[in-house]
């Protein structure tokens, strides 16, 4: 009889956490719109650099080296994630973000100054300003890599549920970014998008700013949880040093029952541990990056479409590249804002089947140019980012909700699972540049 009662008890508990007793729900307008700021700013550096490859070529002359932006956004990325899952995944989140905000900060400084400089020099020697401009891609892209997993982490320890604000902000990113690149190719000619970057350089105070006030919220309402809980447990804390002693642990960034402390780090016996519990996830990830990067990198920029287009028609013409990717990341930005879809479909293997589709399609159009119809082509590429997007949202909530994955080991879990994203997106580049250098001249 004990047993039973004890199965039903666990049974109830399961349910009412599943349901939501979120004691974060009398802020969850402000949570949610924090994280959504928090996601956005995060990517948006990584998807303007791939945005604005088209453009860094165009200056240095040179249409081959597209690829290797996207490139240099990820090499790094695999260490990055490593460095932050070994070393830093113990470290409170507030000191991480504070790090992390102002390693943003000088990415953007740093590359409003190199194209300055590009601007004002046009004898400037092309090798090294295209080295000199791979330099803030590689901190815009170890700088997504790294936030991404220590929000991740950081939202795991709020509601499930709160995962949707944060990858409706990266979804929200990818048009930002795109609508950005648009509208400085067609306004200005001469390359100002440095100015666009170095006011991006003083927004990273908002960045953090967001981000500080969900911890404040947290820290308070986690504070109020515990004292209501031991009240009602007959706890009285009457004792003026016992209540410094509680008010104290919760005064020293987020040293809480849920903080980073009680992370595991990255060993190779820890790896095969959260391999064992999370491989659906993480190869399902692996596939749809390789899959839509592949596309977006190279394939789409390849496409022989706008040889049909009129040419009075100077819009798509000018910024063809740009809408491709604009229509792709409105994709995205649908469905990482559509959690209350995604998570109930459990075979997320039927959208990388949709992608493989779309992708085989799209190595089609490279190599034999059969598109005419523009509107055709802007479909696939927003059905490419409505599946990669509903993958990347699904996944992570799996993550995060999947009872068999020890909360210890759930960090780990989002640090691994993006490092096969980064995989993924490296195998990308380095088939675009073997198919523009090698296969498609």
């Amino acid at each position: 009889m004990e047993n039973n009662n004890s199965k039903k008890i666990v049974k109830i508990e399961l349910s009412q956490n599943h349901e939501s007793t979120d004691p974060y729900k009398r802020r969850k307008k402000i949570i949610y719109f924090c994280f959504g700021f928090i996601g956005l700013f995060n990517n948006l550096g990584f998807v303007l650099i791939i945005t604005s490859a088209q453009q860094f070529s165009s200056k240095l002359n040179d249409d081959k080296l597209i690829a290797f932006y996207p490139l240099a956004l990820i090499i790094f990325d695999f260490f990055s994630r490593f460095i932050n899952s070994k070393f830093c995944i113990t470290i409170s989140y507030f000191k991480r973000v504070l790090g992390l905000s102002i390693y943003f900060c000088f990415g953007y400084f740093l590359l409003s100054i190199i194209l300055t400089i590009i601007d004002n020099k046009n004898d400037f020697n092309q090798k090294i300003a295209f080295i000199l401009t791979l330099i803030p891609s590689i901190i815009m892209g170890t700088g997504q890599a790294f936030g991404e997993v220590t929000f991740l982490g950081y939202i795991r320890t709020f509601h499930e549920n709160y995962v949707s604000g944060w990858s409706s902000g990266t979804g929200l990113a990818g048009i930002v970014g795109a609508l950005l690149s648009i509208i400085f190719k067609l306004l200005n000619e001469k390359f100002n998008l440095k100015n666009l970057y170095l006011i991006l350089s003083l927004v990273t105070a908002l960045f953090f700013f967001a981000f500080y006030i969900t911890f404040k919220v947290k820290k308070n309402i986690d504070y109020i949880y515990e004292i209501e809980n031991d009240k009602s447990n007959g706890n009285n804390y009457n004792n003026k040093i016992e209540l410094e002693i509680r008010e104290s642990k919760y005064d020293k960034y987020d040293n809480t029952p849920n903080s980073a402390s009680n992370n595991k780090r990255m060993t190779l016996k820890n790896f095969f541990i959260v391999f064992k519990y999370g491989k659906r996830y993480i190869l399902n990830m692996f596939i749809v990056y390789f899959l839509e990067y592949t596309v977006c990198s190279g394939f789409c920029e390849r496409s022989n479409y706008f040889k049909y287009i009129d040419s009075k028609n100077m819009f798509f013409e000018k910024a063809q590249y740009e809408i491709f990717l604009l229509f792709y990341q409105l994709g995205v930005f649908i469905s990482r804002s559509s959690l209350f879809i995604f998570k109930y479909l459990n075979f997320v293997e039927l959208l990388n089947i949709f992608q493989l589709i779309n992708f085989i399609f799209w190595l089609i159009e490279a190599t034999m140019g059969i598109i005419s119809n523009q509107w055709f082509c802007f479909f696939t590429l927003f059905l490419l980012g409505l599946c990669g997007g509903g993958v990347y949202v699904g996944c992570f909530y799996f993550i995060l909700n999947d009872n068999r994955i020890p909360p210890e080991y759930k960090e780990l879990c989002l640090n691994i699972c993006t490092i096969f994203i980064d995989l993924g997106v490296l195998l990308s580049s380095i088939i675009c540049i073997i198919f523009d250098n090698y296969i498609q001249n």
